[in-house]
């Protein structure tokens, strides 16, 4: 009898071990696609990331991020992204110092801050200079990049097997040292590498040239094939320059030109950081991504930027060759933001912007017009003083629980003036909406939930709002606008607009309002408002 007993207690202890680490595996941070959107999931709720993203050498002393913590809340984020360089985290080859990476976690956990890890590995803007020193003295075993006369740059190389093996053997160290510490999953993303690529374009040492006379590989051809409708235009006009063509080496499948060389190099590129990343989550299965330097302009030749990184016209073959990579993200510092958003929105790649210029509006914009993940400007602790922009963070934080909801339902439209743009005009239901831009000299940003047939949601500064009807047999008018805010997730109204305020129910003005400092004592910015409108359709 007590045999069985123990045999049960046995299988009961093991029973609940697995079911423990079934619920723990399903609760890690993951991106599911719900609808026509993907989200980010964290403890088992959707996360919207209103984000920032360090400066670079911030993160190198815990004495030097002490007072940013303070700076991060004061901002409004919800989490922010942090660097960790293999140079610090594995001085010596074997010896890992935790000291930076626990600390990190221990205070953004205090501070009630989400992580992503940026790992500075072999590469950080194309160059190699957050290498061990062990690393960058061994030029035989960690080989570099060769320009067209044969000489050494200060880029290791993609095909440097050494350099691959090493760096993903210290991510992997990292990725377990993060699960054994982060119990409560502080850590929700890390980056592979930061903006990978070459000013050039080809590899020109003995392994690369070998290789670029070599078969493409059956995994990419394969790619080719089974998604020939969805590809990227670029890839797939080369592709089709040369016959669509299954089998044979680089030049044979894409021609004897530069397209043909950038492909050929975004393939070891995306090979070597799968493998990092693939290492890493055997250890601790986080989303990972990759971070993109752009392409400027269409047309733009390889090695003007970053030839071989996960460039939006190389982002196919990534995907065929980096299974293990979750997201390809763009940096966003070009001036054509919003086509830059189109283009890395893809069904198989939901926008998420880890670097961008500190512009609150755009944040509004990618995260109802593109359904982003997350937006996080570059060298957040260097902006601090802008109140602006942290005053709209605030606003975010108040409406983030409605654009989770109505992230891929399209029924959000973002608004955001870019360049010489005077308004936009864009149905929803049987209602036209004609958005016109404001005061050229001020931010003109803001969103538009449709809540229910009749019922819409609108925030943002600096612009107005025309309501017409689909059908041009009616009339689409405003019945009532309440200007309000989002506490603890309802609804509290603060006035109604009455008709000298809306034009007399023929336009609503989405001014800005007033948004004091925590103690309430001085004015702190122009925020974007936020409306709830009522319309009305008749003959």
């Amino acid at each position: 009898m007590k045999l069985i007993e123990s045999k049960i207690i046995t299988l009961s202890i093991l029973v609940s071990a697995i079911f423990s680490i079934m619920c723990s595996a399903q609760n890690l941070p993951v991106i599911k696609k719900g609808g026509a959107a993907s989200q980010l999931f964290v403890n088992g709720s959707p996360f919207l990331m209103i984000s920032g993203e360090l400066q670079n050498s911030s993160a190198s002393t815990l004495s030097y991020l002490e007072p940013v913590w303070d700076d991060l809340n004061e901002m409004n984020l919800n989490s922010v992204f942090v660097p960790v360089a293999w140079e610090q985290f594995e001085p010596e080859e074997g010896i890992h110092d935790f000291t930076l990476l626990d600390g990190m976690i221990e205070k953004a956990r205090d501070n009630n801050l989400k992580l992503v890890i940026l790992w500075f590995g072999t590469w950080k803007n194309g160059y190699s200079s957050y290498t061990p020193m062990w690393v960058k003295k061994d030029i035989k075993r960690f080989f570099r990049l060769k320009d067209k006369n044969g000489g050494n740059l200060h880029r290791i190389s993609a095909f440097c097997k050494e350099a691959m093996i090493a760096d993903a053997r210290a991510f992997s160290v990292m990725m377990k040292r993060i699960k054994e510490i982060d119990k409560e999953q502080t850590v929700i993303a890390v980056q592979i590498n930061n903006e990978v690529g070459i000013k050039q374009d080809i590899d020109y040492g003995k392994e690369s040239l070998k290789l670029f006379q070599s078969p493409v590989p059956t995994v990419l051809l394969d790619y080719l094939a089974k998604n020939k409708e969805t590809l990227n235009d670029e890839l797939k006009t080369v592709w089709a320059l040369n016959g669509y063509k299954t089998k044979g080496i680089w030049t044979e499948i894409f021609g004897d030109n530069p397209s043909a060389r950038e492909f050929f190099m975004a393939w070891h590129y995306a090979n070597y950081l799968n493998e990092i990343a693939r290492q890493g989550k055997r250890e601790y299965n986080l989303p990972m991504y990759v971070n993109a330097a752009l392409v400027h302009y269409r047309g733009e030749l390889p090695g003007k930027y970053l030839c071989g990184g996960p460039v939006a016209r190389v982002m196919d073959i990534y995907k065929a060759a980096a299974p293990d990579i979750d997201l390809i993200a763009p940096d966003i510092y070009d001036p054509n933001f919003k086509s830059v958003c189109a283009e890395y929105t893809r069904f198989d790649n939901p926008l998420f912007i880890p670097e961008c210029t500190t512009d609150e509006g755009k944040a509004f914009y990618a995260f109802a017009e593109h359904d982003a993940i997350c937006f996080a400007p570059y060298a957040i602790d260097y902006r601090t003083s802008n109140v602006e922009f942290a005053m709209a963070y605030s606003v975010l934080h108040e409406l983030s629980p409605m654009i989770l909801k109505y992230q891929g339902t399209g029924k959000m439209h973002g608004i955001l003036r870019e360049k010489d743009e005077k308004n936009v005009q864009f149905s929803m239901g049987k209602y036209i909406i004609k958005v016109n831009y404001g005061n050229e000299e001020k931010p003109c940003y803001g969103l538009i939930i449709q809540e229910d047939e009749d019922a819409f949601i609108i925030a943002g500064i600096n612009f107005s709002v025309v309501f017409s009807a689909a059908d041009e047999k009616n009339i689409g008018s405003i019945g009532q606008v309440w200007e309000g805010v989002y506490k603890d997730n309802k609804w509290v109204l603060s006035r109604l607009l009455n008709g000298d305020d809306t034009g007399h129910n023929r336009v609503l003005r989405a001014s800005g309002r007033k948004m004091f400092s925590a103690g309430g004592e001085s004015l702190m910015a122009l925020a974007p408002s936020i409306y709830k409108v009522s319309l009305y359709n008749y003959e």
